[in-house]
């Protein structure tokens, strides 16, 4: 009878120990998925920066007129999608420099001491949207927004 009983015992636990297997392979396919989204993440952050250090350097076009430098808040909300694109919003703090129009007498003299411009810094979001192409993240498009 003892046989019996260790039997059934051992037969109801690998019942119940096979859904918790399915689970953990569940469980696990859900942390490789939120780890590839913490990497792609933070490729992002990493190609914002150096999009940021460029755009400042003058190598790349700037996303807005008159824009002399950018940078960027460590705080940026990235959502990266299944399908290979991502979007994300940085705060930034953006300094313009507009010429100063006109021909006159003082606008003429701060032109040839290398002023004659209005320097101004406001704080903007940055908008951005990103394609993965052959395992890399590049930019596809990005705007100053309000």
């Amino acid at each position: 009878m003892k046989g019996t009983t260790r039997r059934k015992f051992f037969g109801g636990a690998a019942a119940l120990a096979a859904p918790l297997a399915a689970g953990t392979a569940v469980a696990s396919d859900d942390l490789a998925a939120r780890l590839a989204v913490l990497e792609d993440s933070s490729a992002i952050r990493t190609l914002l920066l150096h999009w940021a250090r460029d755009v400042n350097a003058g190598k790349i076009t700037a996303p807005a007129p008159n824009v002399r430098s950018l940078t960027l808040d460590a705080d940026a909300a990235i959502a990266v999608d299944a399908n290979g694109t991502a979007t994300a919003r940085v705060p930034c703090t953006v300094e313009t420099v507009t010429p100063i129009g006109g021909n006159e007498t003082l606008v003429e003299m701060a032109r040839l001491q290398g002023d004659g411009v209005v320097r101004r810094a406001e704080r903007l979001a940055l908008h951005s949207t990103f394609v993965k192409r052959d395992g890399f993240w590049h930019v596809a498009n990005a705007e100053l927004r309000t």
